[in-house]
C-alpha cells in the first residue's frame, strides 16, 4: 500500500512529537504492509525558507533511520496545504508544494466548518496551471455534511479524492463514516490515506480499511485507491478525471405549477 497523507515530520506540526515517536509509526507501517509513505506536514500561506529547510532536514534523518532499521519504506516529499485563494503560487513558489516534488499533484485541505468562497476557481486555475489537486478528507468538512453531494463539485472542477482510513474505520463519527463509505462505493474516490498524527489513535490505519472494503467494492478499485493511484503519483502520471454527471436545476415555481395543472405538457 501506498500513504499519499500523514504527519510523520516530528516537531513540526501537530503530528509526531519526536523522532522517537516517527520511527515508531513508521515501523507501524510497514508491518500493515506500507511500502511507501508522503510525509505531508501541514503549510499554510506563507512558508519560510528556514521552514522548509527543517523539513528537509527531519526528512532526511527519518529516511536514514529507517534504512538503518530496515523497514523497507520510501519516504517521499509533500504538504498538506491549508486553502487560500493564492494556492497556486504558494504551490508553484516551494519544493514541498508537490508531492516528491514532481510538480504535478499537490494535497490541499479546506477549514473543517466554514467552505470558503472561490473554491472552484482555485481549483480550476491550478488544472491550468498544470497541478492536479487532491482534496485531503471531504468527508469531514462539516459544512457538507447537511448536503454531501456538493463534495462531487470538487471533482467537476478537476480535483481528485483522498478519503480517510480512520473515517472508514468510524473514528471520526457515525456521519463521517456515513460519508466516506459512500464516496468509496460510488467510486468517487482515488485515494485512502492514513493523515496519521501519532502512534495512538489517528495512527496508520490504512490495513485495517482496507479489510473493511474488500467486502465493498471491486478488488481492482481496492487496489487503485490503496496503491496503484498513489503508484502514478511516484511516477508522475496523470490520473484520469472522474466523469460526474451535472445536477439538476432546479425548477422554478412557474415551472412546476405549469407542469401540475398540464400547461404546456404534450
Amino acid at each position: 500500500m501506498i500513504d499519499i497523507h500523514n504527519h510523520i515530520i516530528y516537531e513540526f506540526d501537530d503530528g509526531a512529537k519526536n523522532l522517537e515517536m516517527a520511527l515508531d509509526m513508521l515501523k507501524m507501517a510497514a508491518d500493515q504492509g506500507i511500502t511507501d509513505v508522503f510525509a505531508t506536514s501541514h503549510f499554510n500561506e506563507v512558508v519560510h525558507p528556514e521552514m522548509e529547510e527543517d523539513y528537509f532536514r527531519k526528512l532526511d534523518i527519518l529516511r536514514n533511520e529507517s534504512a538503518r532499521l530496515n523497514l523497507n519504506l520510501g519516504l517521499h516529499s509533500g504538504s498538506e496545504t491549508f486553502f487560500h485563494h493564492y494556492i497556486e503560487n504558494t504551490i508553484k513558489m516551494r519544493r514541498t508544494g508537490t508531492l516528491a516534488e514532481k510538480g504535478l499533484y499537490a494535497l490541499m485541505e479546506f477549514p473543517l466548518y466554514l467552505m470558503p468562497n472561490g473554491v472552484e476557481e482555485t481549483l480550476f486555475k491550478l488544472n491550468t496551471d498544470g497541478v492536479i489537486p487532491i482534496i485531503a478528507h471531504p468527508e469531514r468538512y462539516s459544512a457538507l455534511h447537511e448536503r454531501p453531494e456538493k463534495i462531487l463539485h470538487f471533482i467537476r472542477f478537476g480535483g481528485l479524492l483522498q478519503v480517510n482510513a480512520g473515517s472508514l474505520v468510524g473514528d471520526f463519527g457515525r456521519t463521517v463514516k456515513k460519508i466516506a463509505v459512500w464516496l468509496v462505493e460510488n467510486r468517487y474516490v482515488h485515494f485512502i490515506g492514513s493523515d496519521a498524527h501519532s502512534t495512538g489513535g489517528r495512527c496508520f490505519k490504512m490495513d485495517k480499511a482496507a479489510k473493511m472494503l474488500a467486502d465493498i467494492v471491486p478488488a481492482d478499485y481496492l487496489d487503485a485507491i490503496v496503491r496503484g493511484n498513489g503508484q502514478k503519483i511516484l511516477d508522475n502520471v496523470p490520473l484520469e478525471k472522474l466523469a460526474v454527471q451535472e445536477p439538476e436545476t432546479p425548477k422554478g415555481f412557474l415551472s412546476r405549477m405549469k407542469e401540475k395543472i398540464g400547461i404546456g405538457v404534450r
